[in-house]
């Protein structure tokens, strides 16, 4: 009867051969991080020299681990990678982390070793994720790569870390928050940039720490419109689109011609107009385009104000529409990745698990890339995050997930029994 099941196991694992791997998921997760970039971020931010009981690398995996899985607490992260343990001894794990140590690591290690990892990881795989054609309806006027939108996201914190945002609650307590300003470009659809700032700092105080490129066009919401900054990136020849502010005060300096096309995508004017401001109590002018639209399906118009002199409204109207995608991203990251429950109190290890989530975001991209997006992203997230320790390969599971299962019922499967006692 042993002898019998035994066969049903070689000839199961006959017909799923192609798909094991020498690396359980976990390890083919880390392993697409190049071991140079954790040796180079520990240099440059100088991060095992001032915490010795655990290794850098030993503090991201134990993150990483915790992040994937939706660990809520310490304690629960330290027993399940003392269970699986063993298996991570190759990609660094030299010791278990106790819940002292770890708590220690989360509060002493500055943020900015998990930083450099995924700024070196982006750098890593920015030409692959550049590859990608993502699909705006632009006509060809204007490349995705010159395309970049930014915004901010905020995550609330379950105390007063980090000042929150908002009035005080009635019984003058308020959560803290931590607001996350993002750049990214319209065709790798990843995080160039990240900035981390208390949830109350006003999203204008990111343009000053904003780096753009001569000739690339940056998208955001008007929350960020501030009328001096236009200025300057007109003069520095840069360019943006964005919504006009209800309050804004404009005189009309001349009407553009709408062709009948143009009118049948649902543009009504197309305008230069003068933007007043006040910069050190004098009040200065801007001049703009003004591209009002509506949208026939809901009734509702739009005004989109823009330095693009020399494209067509329409295209102003899509651009703006794109924005959208770092809203996705935003609401991708948050769904897929642990930010609800923190494993630290410190702002230093609570910036240090928002980066890991954010590299693992990066990661799973690269591989959404890599099976050609056979499969929806979420669930890609939780079929490895649910089989870390399955030695399937990830990839080829992904991409043939079909071929898998019929190989999976051509098993001769053969109902077997095994009686502790026989007469």
């Amino acid at each position: 009867m042993m002898l019998s099941f035994l066969n049903h196991c070689h000839i199961m694992s006959q017909n799923t051969k192609e798909f094991t791997s020498g690396q359980p998921i976990i390890g083919q997760l880390i392993s697409l991080i190049p071991s140079e970039i954790f040796s180079k971020a520990s240099l440059l931010s100088n991060s095992d020299s001032k915490f010795h009981k655990m290794s850098a690398k030993v503090h991201f995996i134990c993150l990483f681990y915790a992040v994937l899985t939706k660990n809520s607490s310490l304690r629960e992260v330290c027993k399940n990678i003392t269970l699986v343990g063993r298996k991570l001894i190759s990609y660094g794990l030299d010791i278990l982390p106790c819940r002292s140590t770890l708590s220690d690591a989360n509060r002493k290690r500055g943020s900015d070793y998990f930083a450099q990892i995924y700024k070196l990881l982006f750098e890593h795989y920015k030409e692959y994720l550049n590859e990608k054609q993502f699909s705006l309806p632009i006509g060809g006027e204007v490349e995705t790569s010159k395309i970049e939108v930014f915004d901010s996201t905020t995550i609330t914190l379950f105390k007063e870390i980090l000042k929150g945002a908002g009035r005080n609650s009635i019984d003058g307590k308020k959560k803290g928050g931590i607001k996350a300003f993002t750049k990214i470009n319209l065709r790798e659809g990843i995080p160039n940039f990240v900035c981390f700032k208390a949830a109350s700092q006003n999203e204008n105080t990111f343009l000053k720490l904003l780096k753009l490129e001569e000739g690339s066009i940056c998208t955001f919401d008007k929350g960020f419109c501030k009328y001096k900054y236009f200025k300057q990136m007109s003069e520095e020849g840069k360019f943006f689109v964005t919504r006009l502010k209800d309050n804004a005060k404009f005189t009309i300096v001349e009407e553009l011609v709408v062709s009948a096309d143009e009118k049948h995508l649902g543009i009504v004017y197309d305008q230069i107009i003068g933007l007043k401001y006040k910069e050190n109590k004098e009040v200065r002018t801007v001049n703009l385009r003004l591209v009002t639209f509506k949208d026939y399906l809901t009734n509702e118009t739009l005004h989109f104000i823009t330095n693009l002199m020399d494209k067509k409204a329409s295209t102003i109207t899509l651009i703006y529409k794109n924005r959208w995608s770092i809203e996705v991203l935003f609401k991708q990251i948050k769904q897929n990745f642990e930010l609800k429950y923190f494993l630290s109190d410190s702002e230093n290890g609570i910036k240090s698990q928002i980066w890991v989530a954010l590299i693992q975001n990066l990661l799973f991209t690269v591989i959404h890339k890599m099976i050609k997006e056979a499969e929806d992203f979420s669930t890609m997230v939780q079929v490895a995050a649910k089989n870390l320790c399955s030695y399937v390969s990830l990839i080829k599971f992904l991409t043939e997930t079909n071929l898998y299962i019929k190989d999976w019922y051509k098993t001769e499967v053969e109902n077997v029994q095994l009686r502790i006692f026989e007469t």
